[in-house]
This record gives C-alpha cells, sequence and structure tokens, in this order.
C-alpha cells in the first residue's frame, strides 16, 4: 500500500488518454488499428530500399535496418497492441449483453474477447521477432495470429448464438475465402505477400464488422404505412345479386306460367298463309259477281 501511494500519478496526457479509451467504443478502436496498419504498411512501402520485396512476403520490409524496416516493425508491434485493446472494448461491450436475447452465451463475453486479445499478442511478435533475427519463431507467431482467427470463425454459430445474422453470413463468406485463398496459394497462383495481405484484409473486415453488430437488434420486416388515398370519401352502394334463370328453347311454355315461348319464324308465317287462304275463298270471282247482276 506504501508502494502505491508513493507511486506517481499519472501525467494529464496519460490520463487524457486512459479516458479518451475508456470513453471509446470497440468500433472506433478497431477502425484507429485498421487505419494505423494500413498507413504504417503504405509508408514502409514507399520508403523500403528493395523495390521487388513483394516477391517474397511483407515481412521483408522488416529485413532492412533502414527507416522502412524500423516503420514496418513498429507498425506491426502497435497494431497487436491496438488489437489486445480492442479485445478489451469488446469484453466491456459484449458483457452488458451477455445472457440476453442479443447475446444468449454468457461464456462468449469471455472467450471471444481472450481469442482476439492471443491474435493481437501474436501478432506483436511477428514484429519484436522479425524474420532475419529468427525465422522459425516469427513464423510461429503469424501462423499463431492466423489460428486464434479461425478458431473464433469454428465457434462463431455457438458463441455469438443469438446476435444479427449479418455476423453469421460474414463468417460463412470470411470462411469460404480463406479456404479459396489456400488454393491458389499451394498451387503456386499466388505468393505469400498476397496470400498475407488477403487473410489479414479478410480479418480485419470480421473483427470491425463484429464490433459493429454488438447489441444489434436482428431487422424486423418492413411495413407499409397505412395512409388514405385521394382526399374524398365515395360511398359504394352495392345492390344484392340477381338469380337468373336460364330457360331453355325447347321447354314447354306450360312448364311456366307467365313465360311465353318466342314463336319460331316458321311457325309464325303459317297462321299468316291460312288467314289470306280464308280470305281468298270469301272473295266473289268477276264472272260470279256479271251473272248476279243480269238476273237482277
Amino acid at each position: 500500500m506504501a508502494l502505491i501511494a508513493d507511486a506517481p500519478a499519472p501525467t494529464p496526457t496519460a490520463a487524457r488518454a486512459l479516458s479518451l479509451l475508456r470513453d471509446s467504443t470497440a468500433s472506433q478502436i478497431g477502425y484507429t488499428t485498421a487505419a494505423l496498419l494500413a498507413i504504417g504498411l503504405l509508408i514502409s512501402i514507399a520508403t523500403t530500399p528493395d523495390p521487388l520485396w513483394w516477391h517474397l512476403h511483407f515481412s521483408r520490409l522488416g529485413t532492412f535496418a533502414v527507416f522502412s524496416g524500423y516503420m514496418f516493425n513498429a507498425t506491426i508491434v502497435l497494431t497487436g497492441v491496438g488489437v489486445v485493446v480492442f479485445a478489451a472494448g469488446l469484453r466491456r461491450e459484449m458483457r452488458r449483453h451477455a445472457g440476453t436475447a442479443l447475446l444468449t452465451n454468457r461464456r462468449a463475453a469471455t472467450v471471444v474477447p481472450l481469442l482476439v486479445a492471443l491474435l493481437g499478442i501474436h501478432l506483436s511478435f511477428v514484429g519484436i521477432i522479425p524474420v532475419s533475427t529468427n525465422e522459425f519463431l516469427h513464423d510461429r507467431a503469424s501462423t499463431g495470429a492466423v489460428l486464434a482467427f479461425i478458431v473464433i470463425l469454428a465457434t462463431s454459430r455457438w458463441m455469438l448464438r443469438g446476435m444479427h445474422r449479418a455476423i453469421g453470413r460474414a463468417s460463412r463468406r470470411v470462411g469460404l475465402g480463406l479456404i479459396a485463398t489456400v488454393a491458389p496459394y499451394i498451387a503456386g497462383f499466388i505468393n505469400l505477400a498476397a496470400f498475407e495481405l488477403i487473410v489479414f484484409a479478410q480479418v480485419f473486415y470480421w473483427l470491425l464488422l463484429f464490433a459493429r453488430t454488438i447489441g444489434r437488434p436482428a431487422d424486423e420486416p418492413s411495413r407499409l404505412p397505412v395512409g388514405r388515398i385521394g382526399s374524398m370519401h365515395r360511398t359504394v352502394v352495392v345492390a344484392p345479386r340477381l338469380s337468373v334463370e336460364h330457360v331453355p328453347a325447347h321447354a314447354d311454355a306450360t312448364a311456366r306460367p307467365g313465360v311465353r315461348r318466342a314463336p319460331r319464324p316458321g311457325q309464325s308465317m303459317r297462321p299468316r298463309r291460312r288467314m289470306l287462304r280464308a280470305a281468298a275463298v270469301r272473295q266473289p270471282e268477276p264472272e260470279h259477281a256479271g251473272a248476279s247482276k243480269s238476273r237482277s
């Protein structure tokens, strides 16, 4: 206790930095770490004395005892530290939702950040131990970082149950992407530098998406807004449907009283002919008319 009491108080700059880290979200820390890695690599690539470094691997940039080599190794070490701080932010945010519908597995708030921290520690050793110093330890450090991420992907289906479906889709895409990257590397279509670039791009893509997905509820199906169309109200009166019965033409007219069957053309001409014949019989012929006058 005496040693703690006698310890110097943190400087205002350090206290401000700690306060900034506490107030920052895991997503903000992750994006800052990714930007630091990209800027450091670009500076190292632009200042390297070997323009053909990409024929081998990215670790080639850290083998020169010049500014580009120091810049590369320092960038990798600081990126690993940033990933560890990012893991602490993940644990802080995941503990808020552990055991709820957004993250049903309580152990996920401890296991996943621990694996992310191991990834960052291995990545730091990649910069601390350049490939020109000890190639065996350098390769083990880079392999350990990749294995830690593979374990995260392999256990995401159980550990991250309840999270937004976007993280599940991203896990499947990244897993297939890693498998699709190994095949051309083994076949010799791409070198180690391209393989490292593709793998770490997918790793940071998944980590940043995961940080943005924590606490995000599932998307609800969109509903159409209920509104009136037009400004006038119209009243429509619907009359009851009348039952219309079909009467066949050959049906008997006596079957339904009050219904008269339409006559056929041939049947309507016969009465007319009969009437004309009767009228012609009743009229006297002209000869008979003259004989009757002479008799009188």
